[in-house]
């Protein structure tokens, strides 16, 4: 076993608290005290590649419906602690945060991406299955903004889009303003962009992400997990998976992350 201890921190203008998690920890890993978390050697791939429900898994939490604009969806506990404690920063300063996207399962992520590759719904535009009967560049045209089922982060439980997943809408003043603080504050509460702009910290991956957030106090882990447990031949089960290996979806996309991603901060360890 491997531990990692961490603390979130809680002020809004000092960063001294920590906070105190109470819960019986999430999936996978097992909370020792309240300022540390036990990393098993191994974790189930079945949590890395979002096969599980989260409503019947331990350490995951029913999000309120008056923090999301969606019903019935969950998230790890710690992380949803943390969210909850950088919403009510964000409320101080006149900032709303509402969570449009949490914990996406295989099957939830595989409906999104077969639509897409079969046609049924179209992307800017255009119906791919016709735009781009090549596989590989169908893969390609729909990774721009979305995962294969099985290497999404939001598999983990841990990610989350907050106010809205529209591009344009953080180019309004509204939404710059929301970003900003975001930018900010939320690496305070544990929280990083990993879909940055491309450049000298991310070369990869999908387009920029404004709205998608990872807790990376249990991300680090699991990501870490990810890395050593699953190969392009576990990403399978849907339509278009003959183009895992062509894409080169684990090294371009799951791990195609700002760099601020890979390790965790110092400051989150004890």
């Amino acid at each position: 076993m491997k531990r990692l201890n961490f603390f979130i921190i809680l002020s809004t203008l000092i960063i001294t608290a920590c906070a105190q998690n109470t819960g019986s920890g999430s999936a996978g890993i097992t909370i020792i005290r309240s300022d540390s978390i036990e990393i098993p050697d191994t974790i189930p791939n079945y949590l890395l590649l979002g096969q599980y429900d989260p409503a019947k898994e331990e350490g995951f939490t029913r999000i309120a419906d008056q923090y999301t604009t969606k019903s019935n969806i969950y998230m790890r506990t710690e992380a949803y602690e943390a969210f909850l404690a950088m919403r009510d920063s964000a409320k101080n300063d006149g900032i709303t945060l509402t969570i449009v996207s949490a914990t996406r399962t295989f099957e939830m992520q595989k409906w999104i991406w077969e639509g897409k590759w079969n046609g049924k719904r179209r992307v800017e535009g255009k119906y791919l299955n016709v735009a781009y009967p090549d596989p590989t560049e169908r893969a390609l045209a729909i990774l721009r903004y979305s995962s294969m089922p099985g290497t999404s982060r939001h598999h983990w439980g841990t990610d989350i889009d907050i106010n809205s997943v529209v591009p344009s809408y953080f180019q309004t003043a509204q939404g710059k303003k929301e970003l900003a603080w975001l930018e900010t504050n939320a690496n305070y509460f544990g929280y990083y962009r990993p879909y940055t702009e491309y450049g000298e910290n991310r070369q990869t991956g999908y387009q920029p992400e404004e709205w998608h957030w990872s807790y990376l106090p249990l991300a680090v882990p699991l990501q870490n997990a990810y890395k050593r447990q699953i190969q392009s031949i576990d990403i399978k089960g849907f339509d278009g998976d003959e183009a895992v290996f062509a894409t080169k979806v684990i090294s371009n996309y799951v791990f195609g992350i700002d760099r601020s991603c890979f390790i965790l901060p110092e400051k989150f360890k004890q």
